[in-house]
């Protein structure tokens, strides 16, 4: 008898980042995309400061992803007093951000099991 675990089934996703700006760090959240926001359960948390972000060995699934430009240093994303990121962000898909955060369904992509590569651009508010 031949065992395969799911493991065997898992591949990575690979996160491209543009329009950084300059060597700051860059932090990524994982989530389900069929959670109802944001603030549900986090899968998978990393932070770089290459121009790729890489989640090793994730099963086939529904996923989103968020990012932000950690410009200050702080390890949190810089809010105005109305909720406004002061810091580059970014999701998966790069949906517009015109009506305020997308929800983890409108950032949604399908990881199989092999790689998925996805590229992210990274918005800041117009000062």
């Amino acid at each position: 008898m031949l065992f395969v675990s799911s493991q065997a089934f898992a591949g990575d996703i690979v996160i491209s980042v543009e329009d950084r700006q300059g060597d700051a760090p860059v932090h990524l959240a994982l989530v389900s995309a069929d959670q109802s926001d944001w603030d549900g359960r986090t899968l998978r948390q990393i932070q770089g400061s290459g121009g790729e972000l890489r989640l090793d060995d994730l099963p086939p699934g529904r996923y989103a992803v968020q990012l932000y430009q950690d410009l200050d240093g702080d390890g949190a994303l810089a809010l105005s007093p109305r909720g406004v990121p002061q810091e580059p962000v970014g999701f998966s898909g790069n949906p517009s951000l015109f009506k305020g955060k997308p929800t983890p369904l409108r950032c949604l992509f399908e990881h199989g099991t092999g790689d998925t590569h996805i590229t992210v651009k990274l918005r800041r508010k117009k000062r």
